[in-house]
């Protein structure tokens, strides 16, 4: 899109300074928003720019999903009725030595179409697999991305326990990265499936990798209490902990879930200024538990929202994931007043933003910042009485109500289709693939679609 385009909306949230704003406008010329204020105003002031949105709209910063995997694009709605440990066992292990460049492309836009269509505009990802034998397996993610026109932060979830080459996983991350160098929306963080899927000589790779690098870093941390134990065991640390003292703080980190903490890893992860990504409907899915996120979020923890995997989510719906932020954490505290709209959209937003430390660039409609716009259709009958702004995102709106959205100033999805690739062919092209990749895991006799 070239040229200026004016964004007009009912109601603008702009998740900065600015607040919510009544019959407003957000102005975009090429990649940056220029101004953001009232539409009347604006609208005298650049009569010639095209328009997006309508005087009944909703418009608002692209949503930020701090915590996927595109390695399971191919794969959901699998293995269901395993906790996290038997679920890596049941599906994830059988399945992460079959994929290919090919595969990560493919899923990548399966779950990219979906995750555009529910407003994302900045996909964090850890692609979890074996190392690539024939091609690194990672630039296929960026690949996908570039095509479909979404933002992507990536890594590659490097393990070498029970069994793998330290020198295989960190010819994965230097293929990443080099992919994400020469990508337009892409960058590169170093990746680190979990503490206990390293052995002391790729952990130590790993630091070195992003504090002398100077990358950020990708980590599950604390989902599961087992995690938490085993970790104790053979450090005798918990593994925030161990993180803390070994360093790997020190570059910038994203830790995924941070179920499982104590008072004591709370402050670290604030101490040492650790983003955490709170993936609600997969620590339900998974039966994890339910993260502490207002606890953190009082000490200081810049707390985002992830949809996590396609295969442990299994939607790749952001929509449903700040609902089910909201709604979890009042089922877990049983008061109606633990999380509250506002706060759930602010975590989808600049608090995923903040937590990726991408806030100077994302995250808020605030002039400099990349044109990365949601409008949301205020015509629509689910949106047709908008009450209150933050609780119509929250808890009424659904991915059809997402219109029109801009990464970058340029247009992903236009009247709710994306624009950059046909999505029924995307579709038809991927069920072979899936069928394959199911039936060489030998996971056939849990796939209608493999019989």
């Amino acid at each position: 899109m070239s040229g200026k385009t004016l964004i007009r909306g009912a109601h603008v949230l702009t998740a900065g300074p600015a607040g919510a704003l009544r019959d407003a406008a957000v102005l975009v010329e090429g990649s940056t928003i220029t101004a953001v204020g009232p539409y009347a105003e604006l609208k005298a002031a650049h009569p010639d720019a095209a328009e997006l949105g309508g005087p009944h709209d909703l418009v608002l910063p692209g949503f930020v999903n701090t915590h996927g995997h595109f390695s399971e694009g191919l794969i959901t709605g699998l293995a269901e009725g395993f906790t996290l440990w038997e679920w890596l066992h049941a599906l994830i292990d059988p399945v992460a030595p079959h994929l290919n460049r090919a595969s990560a492309y493919m899923g990548t836009m399966l779950s990219g179409i979906q995750m555009l269509r529910s407003g994302i505009t900045t996909a964090n990802d850890m692609f979890c697999s074996d190392p690539g034998a024939d091609e690194p397996l990672t630039p296929g993610v960026v690949a996908a991305l570039d095509e479909l026109n979404l933002r992507g932060v990536v890594s590659f979830g490097a393990g070498d326990i029970p069994v793998g080459s330290v020198t295989a996983q960190l010819e994965e991350h230097a293929a990443l990265l080099e992919s994400a160098e020469a990508s337009r929306l892409s960058t590169f963080r170093v990746g680190v499936g979990a503490i206990g899927g390293q052995s002391e000589e790729l952990f130590a790779a790993s630091v070195e990798l992003a504090v002398g690098g100077g990358h950020g870093v990708h980590i599950h941390l604390q989902e599961v209490r087992e995690e938490v134990t085993a970790t104790f065991q053979r450090y005798g640390a918990t593994p925030i902990a161990h993180c803390a003292r070994e360093g790997l703080f020190a570059a910038p980190t994203l830790a995924a879930h941070c179920v499982w903490v104590d008072r004591h890893d709370r402050r670290l992860l604030a101490d040492h200024r650790v983003g955490v990504a709170h993936n609600p409907v997969s620590n339900m899915i998974l039966a994890s538990g339910a993260a502490p996120v207002m606890e953190m979020r009082a000490l200081g923890v810049n707390v985002g929202i992830g949809v996590d995997g396609a295969a442990s989510n299994d939607s790749q719906d952001m929509l449903q994931a700040i609902k089910s932020a909201a709604l979890l954490a009042r089922v877990h505290a049983m008061q109606a007043t633990a999380m509250t709209a506002r706060e759930a959209f602010e975590m989808a937003t600049i608090g995923g933003a903040r937590a990726l430390e991408m806030d100077d660039v994302i995250g808020s409609l605030e002039v400099g910042k990349a044109a990365d716009v949601v409008v949301l259709d205020g015509s629509s009958p689910t949106l047709a009485n908008i009450h209150d702004p933050y609780q119509a995102v929250v808890y009424v709106a659904g991915s059809r109500e997402v219109k029109d959205v801009l990464v970058d100033g340029r247009p992903s999805v236009a009247d709710g289709e994306v624009v950059t690739v046909d999505a029924a062919e995307i579709a038809e092209r991927s069920r072979p693939m899936a069928r394959d990749l199911v039936r060489r895991a030998g996971l056939a006799h849990l796939s209608e679609l493999a019989r």
